[in-house]
């Protein structure tokens, strides 16, 4: 990561900026899931990575009891990827969570059940950040069908 990026705590008047690198990442995130991340961040914790000001990557993550937080939404903007952002946002966001208790952090994304290519690179990257794949649930709750749930969990 340059001298030039940040990782910092983000609020509503970053949303849209988040959600311009969702929608330039439509292998990852359908419409419906944008609409749906805009409405997450308004209600859980927003970090963002900044480069020189401008966002160019993010992380939402849900306290979902004293011990274990979950990473709702994540991305990082295309031309930015491979330059660290997304591993320091990890980092960071570890490094607080387990100053104030948090034990486990938790992440669902697309299983390779699905053979879908572009999410090999999100399984890996997960992997590479230490986070160990528990299980596979397919039907998800809430998912569209034919979409198996990977869910990993990292320990802080």
């Amino acid at each position: 990561m340059r001298d030039s990026m940040n990782i910092l705590k983000g609020n509503e008047k970053h949303i849209e900026a988040c959600c311009s690198i969702a929608k330039g990442l439509s292998e990852y995130f359908t419409e419906n899931a944008v609409e749906t991340m805009s409405k997450d961040m308004k209600k859980h914790l927003l970090y963002i990575a900044t480069d020189l000001d401008e966002v160019v990557g993010f992380m939402t993550i849900h306290r979902k009891n004293n011990h274990v937080a979950e990473i709702l939404w994540m991305a990082v903007k295309k031309s930015k990827w491979n330059q660290g952002i997304g591993s320091a946002l990890i980092e960071r966001i570890s490094n607080d969570l387990k100053s104030q208790g948090v034990r486990l952090l938790q992440v669902k994304t697309l299983s390779e059940d699905a053979k879908y290519s572009p999410y090999e690179s999100t399984r890996q990257f997960y992997e590479k950040m230490n986070f160990i794949h528990i299980e596979t649930i397919d039907p998800y709750p809430g998912w569209a069908p034919d979409n198996p749930c990977a869910i990993y969990v990292k320990i802080l």
